[in-house]
Formats: structure tokens, sequence, C-alpha cells
């Protein structure tokens, strides 16, 4: 059995508008050629930093795990995106609230993952319609 390894884990929403965002993403990042494990869920970092349900979180944490445990990803994005249906109940009307209220979760979403994974680094960012992927301090 040949071992299977990637440099990092990537979250991001399930969102069919980001498609093309994310892949030039990958490649700017150089992970086209380390590979990456991307795991696309509704709501991204959301679901670590306000889960909807408890085990919302822990469905989450175990995809992390397999990355880390199976393919030994060292590294963590973690990727919310403007206009994000999962937050759309909150009725964000202001583009400034709106990027400082995922900021606000991107920075739980990582604190955590910190505390689960030690070793990791978590790499936090916001993506915009408009092709842009920031990180996120």
């Amino acid at each position: 059995m040949t071992e299977h390894s990637c440099r990092a884990a990537v979250l991001f929403c399930m969102d069919f508008r980001f498609h093309e965002i994310l892949g030039d993403f990958l490649v700017e990042e150089g992970l086209d050629r380390d590979r990456a494990d991307v795991i696309r869920l509704a709501g991204a970092a959301k679901n670590l930093a306000r889960p909807a349900d408890a085990r919302d979180r822990e469905s989450l944490y175990e995809m992390l795990q397999v990355s880390y445990d199976l393919h030994h990803a060292r590294q963590f994005y973690l990727i919310n995106h403007e206009d994000c249906g999962a937050y759309g109940p909150e009725l964000i009307q202001d583009d400034v609230v709106e990027l400082e209220v995922h900021r606000q979760d991107l920075r739980a979403a990582r604190d955590m993952c910190k505390g689960r994974f030690p070793d990791v680094e978590v790499i936090p960012c916001f993506a915009w319609l408009d092709g842009r992927v920031e990180r996120v301090d």
C-alpha cells in the first residue's frame, strides 16, 4: 500500500459560485501541486464557531481528523465567503458588518482547531465574489 499525503485540508463552502475561485486559490497557494483534501460544507467555518447543532461541529472535526491522520495534512485553510446563504438568516445587510461577523467566526474556528490539532497551522481566509481571497488575522 502506498502512503497518501497532502499538505493541507481546505474547508470551503459548497456554493457553486466559488468553484473557479477555489480552484484559482488552490493554484495560488501551491495546493494544486502538493495536493489538498477539500471539504465543502455549507457555512464552512460557521460549523465550528457557531454550529446549528453540536453534531455538525463533531462531524467536521471527524473530517479534519481523517485528513490529519490518513493524509498527514499539517495545514488547515478555513475559508468563508461573501454573501453566504448559511449566514442569510442573520440578515446581514452591511458589507462591513458581514465581514466582521465572518472574521469573528473564522478566528473562533481557528482557535478551536488549534486546541484540537496543536501542531497544525490554521489559516483563516475570506473569499469575495470578485475572486479575491484574503487571510484573516
